[in-house]
């Protein structure tokens, strides 16, 4: 019997239909048409052609030209003169080559993953085995598309040897041996733990297997990082998140703090870059603050959804406090996810407020695993909703983020997620709305911003423009007209990035390219800061100018 105060933790889901789907059972309509070589093709390599004579590229700089020699397309037969005339006027040749998308049946027709520009990222990254911790119920481990992206811890796998810990004179399988081999505290825990059986093993339904939170723990790890381009079922926006599964809510869907806490601490001490929680309580639990605290100093990427209680009338809300957000989401180092729709619109069951950071598809046709005790293999949810399936969108991203940038800043990583999101149509000409955060996610945005930073990256720290106008100076109304800029070198991205001091929310501009003359500059009204007292910041990737501007509301 737990002896913890209750933090009434729900988790964020709506109704969900499952499908059993066979893997290969429905084809994209792509896959006939379009075979990706394991291999890039070179520069203009014609299929059944040869590479022959070679063109220099014309230099009207007067300095020495890169790549000089470019391959040109040959075919057997002779090339067409007005080819051949339009060639001879091409300064320098570009490499282009088809765009990537995934073979997974069910994915050919995700909005959500259209919704949030995916396959354009994934000319970027697809990742390559970020850990993103999900702290959840149990989890479908032989799932065909998840079976894959479990995290394995490597000091609790292999066998033991002459000089170990846990060497008993005999040759053992560390994973079974009852034995803390690699000393951090949980015996065997080679795959993840179960804080709910208190063991190595967060497989689903071992209480209860039609608990109403049986598969929430699988659904939300489809989205984290199933297996992409495997032809079977989905994709996510990740293909290759390492998933470590964390189980601290029964299979009824209720968890308690020491487990959550307890799940927070061990990802953060055993390699995790992010952590999902699609998870929610009443109030600020001290305890789970603390290891927020903890999470962040250690540059883990905690993301949490915001909450189902949009209109109040939902279970378990407050009709008298409509769009209430829960904890975690409120807390000021998470990234708090709202769900959109398939029409780019706020779920209306999605809680919303000044904390909120962005929005991601979670309403309507989200796909993902599921499993059941029927089929714990190869079935998947077709009809997904709650901000539950928001947060993973995000939190696959951040791991993709971590995937181009691995040793970078929390601070940054929520940057290039709230900096890059899109406008939506409902957020009229505002930067930032308590119902939209900073917009719908944008994949292909932040891996560009992210990956630019990373093979470019500021060489000073950015300068900050003044802020306000030569009236307000440091004060301002919601109605004021406001004007910060950034000076950096040329073509290099750019952010503002303003913090209250008082309740530590966070605001961004859109991230920019600096122009010609190392500036680049935004308008924008003081509504983007609800009252109290702003610092404001220019920030480019985990640079930040040195010094802030103030601003108080009249």
């Amino acid at each position: 019997m737990k002896t913890n105060k209750k933090l009434n933790l729900y988790i964020f889901a709506g109704i969900s239909v499952f499908l059993g789907v066979r893997a290969l059972s429905v084809w994209p309509q792509y896959s006939s048409d379009l075979e990706l070589p394991t291999q890039p093709i070179s520069e203009h390599q014609s299929i059944g052609g040869s590479i022959a004579d070679t063109k220099r590229e014309k230099n009207t700089s007067g300095e020495s030209p890169i790549n000089q020699t470019v391959a040109k397309k040959t075919t057997p037969r002779q090339r067409a003169p007005k080819q051949v005339a339009i060639a001879d006027t091409i300064a320098k040749e570009f490499e282009y080559r088809a765009l990537l998308t995934s073979n997974d049946p069910l994915t050919s027709t995700s909005w959500a993953l259209d919704a949030v520009n995916a396959s354009s990222g994934w000319n970027t990254s697809t990742g390559n085995g970020v850990v993103v911790a999900v702290i959840d119920s149990g989890f479908g481990l032989n799932h065909e598309d998840l079976q894959s992206q479990w995290y394995q811890n490597t000091g609790e796998t292999g066998t033991t040897s002459s000089g170990d810990t846990c060497w008993s004179g005999s040759a053992q399988n560390k994973a079974n041996n009852n034995c803390d081999d690699d000393g951090n505290g949980y015996v065997d825990d080679w795959q993840g733990w179960s804080f709910i059986h208190t063991d190595n093993n967060p497989q689903a339904g071992r209480s209860n297997p039609i608990g109403a939170g049986v598969s929430h723990g699988t659904e939300v790890s489809g989205i984290v990082g199933a297996a992409g381009n495997n032809g079977k079922g989905i994709a996510t926006i990740s293909w290759n998140n390492e998933i470590m599964p964390l189980q601290v809510l029964s299979d009824s869907g209720i968890g308690y703090t020491s487990d959550v806490v307890g799940a927070i601490y061990y990802a953060v001490d055993n390699g995790a870059s992010v952590i999902n929680m699609s998870l929610g309580g009443d109030s600020v639990d001290p305890a789970m603050q603390a290891a927020l605290a903890y999470a962040y100093n250690n540059n883990v990427v905690v993301v949490a959804a915001a909450g189902n209680c949009g209109t109040g009338t939902e279970y378990g809300c407050d009709p008298a406090n409509p769009g209430a957000m829960s904890y975690p989401a409120i807390d000021p180092t998470v990234i708090s996810v709202g769900a959109s729709t398939n029409g780019n619109e706020r779920a209306s069951f999605s809680s919303y407020g000044a904390n909120l950071d962005v929005v991601a598809p979670g309403s309507g046709n989200i796909r993902s695993t599921v499993w059941t005790e029927s089929n714990g293999t190869n079935a998947y949810v077709t009809n997904l909703y709650g901000t539950s399936f928001a947060s993973p969108f995000v939190a696959s991203l951040a791991g993709l983020i971590k995937s181009i940038r691995p040793n970078t800043s929390v601070n940054d990583v929520r940057a290039l997620i709230d900096a890059s999101a899109q406008k939506i149509g409902a957020m009229g000409s505002n930067w930032y709305t308590n119902q939209y955060g900073h917009g719908l996610i944008d994949v292909s945005t932040a891996l560009t911003v992210a990956n630019t930073l990373q093979t470019t990256p500021p060489s000073q720290l950015p300068t900050l423009y003044q802020t306000a106008n030569h009236k307000t100076e440091h004060r301002y109304s919601s109605n004021t007209s406001l004007t910060s800029g950034c000076e950096l070198a040329e073509q290099t991205y750019c952010t503002i990035y303003a913090v209250d001091s008082s309740s530590s929310l966070i605001r961004y501009l859109p991230y920019e390219l600096t122009d010609t003359n190392f500036a680049a500059s935004w308008d924008y009204k003081g509504s983007l800061f609800p009252a109290g007292g702003w610092r404001l910041y220019a920030q480019s990737g985990e640079k930040e100018s040195s010094s802030g501007h103030w601003m108080i509301q009249k």
